[in-house]
């Protein structure tokens, strides 16, 4: 009779006769290699199918009587082993995806030898017992985790018949020299790698296929002991493999996981199901409760959870029992970034979902403490301090995660993730949703949502609100002007980045908006802390502030704008805000220092921002500040309609918007440098022999840059040029107006500008009537000096709490201003109304009064005093 083998692997498999699945039926050959029929052979669909029609040697080619070709077997080149480590370094399959949303971490993965290609199949390296690569496997993942069956998997092919790429149980490199563990082998390498991370207690091996483990790999197995995982088919109870362990291997067992089921369910099908239930509370213990090797998961010869859920402790020779119709595992150990831990506790009982409670480390160390603890969980604890060690000893040398708590909303730099109150963004660009405990799985991190009250959660909650940034910002320009509205966005832009500015600079300028009541200013920045979510109410420098309660405030979030109302030049906190510029917060003696000289120093992570009527007198602290003054309060029909639109937008919450831009943070870290460079030599040609500080050039474009880049590269659109050479014009001549306008101020007399921006706030208040205390006569702004000044040093002793400077000093300063016309030509007699009640009642001249040329003080002080208030403005 003939002989007949199956034709080679690196053969096409054709269309099964019977089932018609094509690319699924192996073809026999006889030993000249040629093709019988076409009805001869198998089908690989056994479970559905199951042909298999064996050659008779009927009107069939006999086979000569010549030996079958001895196979070579041959390995990677060099160059290939290193394109399959590189490989290991991709995590970007659909695979890897999959895992990383149900808690497995890349790092994971790669220890598995599990990679991506260059088209993005998930590739498994095979490794020999020495650690070599000998093969690479392929194959497609959809994004639930299933295997993609139109997708045929396929390994390295030898370049004939005679000669193959040899391939072993995958993970044999795994295999423990000294045999602490058992090794359990399943069919699928996805099982493998998902059971190894929940199971490390043992060798995991994949053989690939049901019939995978030949006589030949099964030898590398002598003298383990090894469980055959059966996936619940025909094929995964009854195969070669089996047979090939039970011939080749002394202990082994066979375990059926499902027995009820004959779907091809497997364990790794069941964790995945077991992951998706966790809102019901299930845990691995119930996947291989008493299955493998015929022990719970957890166990310990002095300590049982047993079946009925309960718990006993055995002291001497007996046992005691010390929780009924419950049993208590560790879910995660979480850390903040105090290095403070608590233990997130999983009580789980036989009819009820389980509940999760954190409990501080300290009361998870005292049976005393979790006696009361699950006392308020109407649940009973019996244990003793000796009993709670014993449990404890358990609990800790079995797998749980450690969490890193995250304390603030925004950036957090260690995880690269950034938190909304419900939503985390991923490094990946993927948006994430918190469990039932507040965590989510990032990469090799498992992170715990920050912990605020509702009025915070309500101000970082990310919406579904669908406007981008492009349109906001029309919007947002409309109802501010585009002058008053660029440099506050760019700045809004820079907040999201701000650790990359820290990196560049060391430093974080503030943003400060000058301008009287009703001119609009707290609702420029009021609109931008609506980015984050909803608006911030605004943090009011009046109140009695305490300094550690402003930094509270300030390290509430990270890589966010944080907005203070109100500021005054005496604050007597101005030190804390001048070191927000140099990231330095708050330093203080730690807890229990016990005569430690050392001081604990608490960061401040968001960009500030600043409101006020006015100016600061200390130069320092306002060199450290961008400048924008706001002066008009009539507002146009055009800017009420977009003030309406903003208005209805920010109820809806615009997070989205934020995330839009943060999504671009490889970018901005790419090119921050270089288009830092690319403004600041345009700006400072822009401002050639104005002698500028460096510090105030520096800050605007720090301010710009992060927007500059996104401009550029076409992300969004402040401007409508579209040239690089063009946008950078735009933006350095913002840059220049402002620095400009900024130094003008900044190196003023601080008295004569003190002077003048209180005389504004009298007129902005009704204090300053037009023809009682001031008037105009053409180009010249005409002051009843001796009564206003009356009014300024009550205003002045008001506001500071000490004595305005006399009057003299003041004029001197007027008249170094005003240095091209003579005293006599600004001090001089200037009839006023003298009746306040009526602007007709008789006037008297009023010797030194002031006759200045207001231009120049509008635009110097920001002075306003010609103008109208509308019916509604901003800052309502």
């Amino acid at each position: 009779m003939s002989k007949y083998k199956f034709e080679d692997t690196n053969k096409p498999k054709g269309t099964c006769p019977k089932c018609n699945t094509e690319k699924s039926f192996r073809y026999y050959q006889n030993d000249l290699g040629v093709r019988m029929p076409l009805e001869y052979g198998i089908c690989d669909k056994k479970n559905k199918c199951g042909y298999h029609n064996i050659p008779t040697g009927n009107g069939i080619t006999k086979a000569s009587t010549k030996s079958n070709p001895k196979i070579e077997y041959i390995y990677p080149s060099k160059e290939q082993k290193d394109t399959f480590e590189d490989y290991l370094n991709d995590s970007s399959s659909s695979f890897h995806k999959f895992c990383d949303s149900i808690g497995i971490p890349a790092s994971h993965l790669k220890s598995q030898n599990v990679g991506t290609d260059e088209k993005g199949l998930t590739v498994f390296v095979f490794r020999n017992k020495k650690g070599d690569i000998i093969n690479c496997k392929r194959t497609r993942y959809a994004t639930n985790g299933k295997r993609d069956k139109n997708f045929y998997s396929f390994s390295m092919k030898g370049p004939n018949q005679n000669q193959k790429y040899s391939i072993d149980l995958f993970g044999l490199e795994s295999i423990d020299i000294d045999k602490e563990k058992n090794v359990v082998i399943v069919e699928s390498e996805k099982t493998k790698v998902i059971a190894s991370y929940f199971y490390p207690e043992y060798v995991w091996l994949a053989s690939a296929a049901a019939n995978g483990v030949k006589t030949e790999k099964a030898k590398n197995l002598i003298g383990r002991e090894v469980i055959w995982l059966c996936d619940a088919d025909k094929a995964g109870r009854d195969n070669s493999s089996i047979r090939n362990l039970r011939s080749t291997v002394n202990d082994i067992e066979v375990s059926d996981l499902f027995p009820e089921r004959e779907d091809g369910h497997d364990l790794a099908d069941e964790i995945i199901a077991n992951i998706e239930r966790f809102k019901n509370e299930k845990t691995k213990l119930d996947i291989l409760d008493g299955i493998i090797k015929n022990e719970l998961f957890f166990i310990k010869p002095t300590v049982e959870f047993r079946d009925d859920y309960s718990i006993w402790v055995k002291t001497k020779n007996n046992y005691e029992v010390v929780a009924q119709e419950y049993l208590l595992f560790i879910k995660y150990k979480t850390i903040d970034n105090e290095d403070q831990i608590t233990w997130i506790i999983e009580i789980k009982t036989k009819m009820k979902n389980s509940k999760f409670i954190e409990v501080s480390h300290d009361d998870f160390c005292s049976a005393k403490k979790i006696k009361n603890i699950l006392a308020k969980e109407r649940l009973s604890f019996k244990g003793t301090e000796l009993h709670l060690t014993e449990m404890q000893d358990v609990l800790f040398k079995h797998k749980f995660p450690d969490a890193i708590k995250v304390t603030r909303y925004g950036y957090h730099q260690q995880s690269g993730c950034y938190f909304f109150s419900n939503e985390v963004l991923k490094p990946n660009n993927q948006l994430a949703t918190p469990g039932n405990l507040g965590i989510i799985n990032s990469g090799e991190f498992h992170l715990c949502i920050p912990t605020s009250n509702n009025k915070l959660k309500h101000r970082f909650k990310l919406t579904d609100s669908q406007i981008n940034f492009n349109t906001w910002f029309r919007i947002y320009a409309q109802a501010h002007t585009l002058e008053k509205a660029f440099i506050p966005v760019c700045f809004y832009v820079m907040s999201l980045f701000r650790d990359i500015i820290l990196k560049h600079k060391g430093s974080s300028p503030i943003l400060f908006l000058k301008g009287g009541a009703g001119t609009g200013k707290s609702s420029i920045v009021r609109s931008l802390t609506a980015l984050f979510g909803f608006k911030q109410e605004d943090i009011n420098l009046k109140s009695k502030n305490t300094e550690a309660a402003l930094v509270k405030l300030m390290d509430q979030a990270s890589n966010t704008l944080l907005w203070m109302d109100e500021y005054h030049p005496d604050f007597q906190h101005e030190g804390l805000l001048q070191a927000a510029y140099d990231n330095a917060g708050y330093h203080k003696t730690p807890d229990n220092n016990r005569g430690n000289t050392d001081t604990d120093s608490i960061e401040i992570h968001s960009a500030l921002t600043l409101t006020s009527n006015f100016l600061p007198r200390n130069p320092i602290f306002f060199s450290r500040c961008i400048l924008i003054s706001v002066e008009d309060t009539k507002k146009t029909q055009s800017q009420r309609e977009g003030y309406n639109q903003i208005s209805d937008l920010e109820s809806r919450g615009l997070a989205g918007i934020s995330v839009e831009l943060l999504k671009y943070r490889a970018l901005i870290e790419e090119n921050y440098s270089n288009a830092f460079d690319k403004l600041n030599t345009s700006l400072l040609e822009k401002v050639k022999g104005c002698d500028y500080p460096e510090r105030i050039t520096s800050n605007i474009i720090q301010c710009m840059t992060c927007a500059f880049i996104l401009q550029t590269h076409n992300k969004i659109a402040m401007c409508e040029s579209e040239s690089e050479d063009d946008v950078l014009d735009v933006y350095t001549s913002y840059a220049a107006d402002c620095i400009k306008h900024q130094h003008q101020i900044q190196f003023s007399n601080s008295d004569v500008a003190e002077f003048f921006a209180i005389l504004q706030n009298l007129y902005d208040a009704h204090q300053l009537i037009e023809g009682v205390h001031f008037k105009f006569l053409n180009e010249m702004l005409q002051i009843n000096l001796p009564s206003v000044y009356n009014l300024y040093k009550l205003k002045y002793r008001q506001i500071n709490h000490g004595t305005a400077p006399d009057r003299d000093s003041i004029v001197q300063e007027i008249l170094k201003i005003e240095e091209k016309r003579n005293s006599k030509e600004v001090l001089k007699s200037i009839r006023f109304s003298k009746n306040i009640e009526s602007e007709k009642s008789s006037s008297q001249p009023v010797s030194n009064s002031l006759s200045l040329i207001y231009e120049n003080y509008r635009l110097r002080f920001n002075l306003n005093l010609n103008r109208e208030y509308p019916e509604n403005n901003f800052d309502s």
